[in-house]
């Protein structure tokens, strides 16, 4: 189907992205991300003029009707709603979880962007009922609530040797709010049979990593996906309460049984086959003990929830495409 030019949607980030590309594909939107300089390059202070040029080139170019913006990125966001004015066009923000725990000065000018745009747009879209309250405070816009659509994969499965007789993947990218080092000393209390694999680019050494716990390092999509589908238990941990890892719909499209992070928001979207548990070393090795343990009745969960997240997500989508969006 041709991509309507009525309807554009624009990233700033890679990380997260993949939301985009199902959604304005989902919208028959065209799709931009705009990521040059981004990273260690080392013209990176060149990464925003880059991308506010090109954003404001593709908006003369398209005309549209309706702008959709990934946020983060705030500046994006932020440049959205300042020309909204010159291109009168619908602005829907599709608002992930914000920066995590700025202080002072970054923080108030973090706010200032991020409340600019957000009382601007015509639509925010976010992934949970509490993330809605606490943004519905500060602005007037209409909220909707939409989760991750369940994924696809895009490659045929092919099955990855593993090294235990149960075999974890905590998807991780090392980020701060990841509790990737209690993940390592849980690996200390688990048998060996029992190997977790940690995926995400990182800086260790393999030396100081028990000998049951496995990083995976960067792996290209084919071999994530199919280290994903390769696993027995799938784990994805956050210390942020709104948080909607994107690693969980992963695993549910992958019908893998989940460990989560015990988050209210998780816990009412993530309602079968999964074990929740604190963010330390033994409650970690206890929820993936419990999970080798209950395995089966868990996989059966996991179908189960897959059946019943994707009816509903795709009832709320057709309401948002019929009812809001500028066509």
């Amino acid at each position: 189907m041709k991509k309507s030019s009525k309807k554009l949607w624009i990233a700033w980030e890679d990380d997260g992205s993949i939301r985009s590309r199902v959604l304005s594909k989902e919208m028959n939107a065209i799709f931009h991300t705009f990521t040059m300089f981004e990273g260690d390059n080392p013209l990176f202070f060149l990464r925003y003029p880059a991308a506010i040029l090109q954003t404001f080139l593709a908006l003369a170019k398209k005309k549209p009707k309706t702008l959709v913006v990934q946020n983060p990125s705030i500046v994006l966001s932020f440049f959205a709603a300042l020309v909204k004015p010159i291109f009168k066009y619908q602005l829907i923000i599709d608002l992930h979880t914000l920066y995590i725990s700025p202080k002072g000065f970054k923080k108030i000018a973090m706010d200032f962007l991020n409340d600019f745009s957000l009382k601007r747009g015509d639509i925010v879209i976010v992934t949970n009922e509490s993330y809605r309250e606490k943004i519905q405070r500060k602005i007037r816009t209409k909220i909707f609530i939409l989760p991750d659509r369940i994924p696809d994969f895009d490659y045929e499965f092919k099955a990855m040797p593993l090294k235990g007789k149960n075999n974890v993947l905590f998807i991780c990218t090392f980020s701060e709010d990841e509790p990737w080092e209690e993940v390592i000393s849980a690996g200390t209390l688990l048998d060996q049979d029992i190997s977790v694999y940690i995926s995400g680019k990182n800086q260790l050494g393999q030396e100081a990593i028990p000998p049951n716990v496995i990083l995976t390092g960067f792996v290209p999509d084919e071999d994530y996906q199919n280290l994903l589908r390769s696993a027995d238990i799938i784990m994805v941990l956050t210390e942020e309460d709104d948080c909607m890892v994107c690693g969980a719909y992963e695993a549910v499209s992958a019908e893998k049984p989940l460990i989560l992070s015990d988050k209210e928001v998780l816990r009412e979207y993530f309602s079968n086959g999964t074990v929740f548990t604190q963010n330390n070393r033994k409650d970690i090795a206890d929820a993936i003990n419990l999970a080798i343990k209950n395995k089966s009745v868990l996989k059966e969960g996991i179908r189960n929830l897959k059946r019943i997240r994707r009816t509903e997500w795709k009832k709320t989508w057709d309401a948002l495409l019929e009812s809001e969006i500028r066509t």
